[in-house]
């Protein structure tokens, strides 16, 4: 992100998606990932979320926040439906934010907030999170020519939600904290890997750049992230891979090779083992939903991750 000068550019559009929306009983998109954070804050009705394979199921006022890269899916049962709130933004601009003091190793607020719950932070709604979160819908969708300020009091009401699920956490030291050298090891290594997920990647080689074992680096990874580091590199590649599903000239054995795998039939059982759909079908939904804007029966615009 660049600065202007020392100030902390709240004009910019963090903010991908932010609807109230309602879906009829038996509901169901399947998994997807992306580079924004999800939250949702359930209205009425139940619903259902695998998330990284674990299965969270919400009732009314309960409020769920999914980190970037999480594979998860969305369901509502047969015999209800659901309605609720839900925002997709970008962490980057709260990534320049930091809440503790630390001029050696400081910590960002995201990163903090991320090392604590991992994959997602799940509570019964508080008073101010009933609040924040439906606050943003109507911003979200102000005239053009109120952008501006519009995009800057969303950023403040999400940076105040940030604080309020900090707030949740706040005294818990024996929680990971990313400025430790496990930290730098790991910022580190997710940084290496969207450097050269088009070509290669061994472990070993991060592990040297870090002076470190490939084990201890694997060990590090596979504890506070909660999926080994062969895990990390397979999702992060099939993220970059639907991204490029929209371009209908790229053939998905020129998207393998894209994302560093060397043929389409690997390519395949791997987005296949990730998202659960084989990407031909996964390209087919996304683009008849993409051609059938009103059908919501094909919800795939959330799969496309923002760039």
């Amino acid at each position: 992100m660049q600065y202007m000068g020392n100030y902390l550019p709240l004009y910019e559009n963090s903010v991908s998606e932010a609807a109230f929306l309602s879906q009829e009983a038996g509901y169901h998109f399947e998994k997807y990932l992306h580079t924004d954070i999800d939250v949702y804050l359930i209205g009425s009705g139940k619903c259902s979320m695998d998330i990284a394979g674990q299965s969270v199921c919400c009732a009314p006022k309960d409020f769920v926040m999914i980190s970037p890269y999480t594979v998860h899916s969305f369901s509502v049962p047969e015999d209800e439906e659901c309605s609720f709130y839900h925002i997709q933004f970008s962490p980057r601009l709260f990534s320049q934010i930091a809440l503790i003091q630390d001029t050696k190793n400081p910590v960002s607020l995201i990163h903090s907030l991320l090392f604590h719950f991992h994959f997602f932070h799940r509570q019964a709604a508080t008073e101010d999170i009933r609040r924040i979160v439906p606050s943003v819908i109507p911003l979200y969708n102000s005239p053009a020519s109120n952008r501006s300020i519009a995009s800057a009091e969303i950023n403040v009401l999400l940076l105040q939600l940030l604080i309020e699920i900090f707030h949740y956490y706040n005294g818990d030291e024996t929680v990971f904290s990313p400025s430790t050298a496990p930290g730098r090891y790991i910022s580190f290594t997710m940084d290496f890997i969207e450097k050269n997920y088009e070509k290669k990647i061994l472990i070993q080689d991060i592990a040297s750049c870090l002076h470190i074992s490939a084990r201890h680096l694997g060990k590090i990874f596979s504890s506070y992230m909660h999926m080994t580091l062969g895990s990390y590199i397979n999702i992060y590649r099939i993220h970059k891979a639907i991204g490029m599903m929209e371009d209908p000239d790229l053939s998905l054995t020129e998207i393998a090779g894209k994302i560093g795998l060397k043929d389409s039939q690997h390519f395949s059982k791997l987005f296949l083992h990730v998202i659960g759909t084989p990407p031909s079908q996964y390209r087919k939904q996304f683009l008849l939903r993409k051609n059938n804007p009103q059908d919501a029966r094909i919800p795939f615009t959330d799969c496309i991750p923002s760039k």
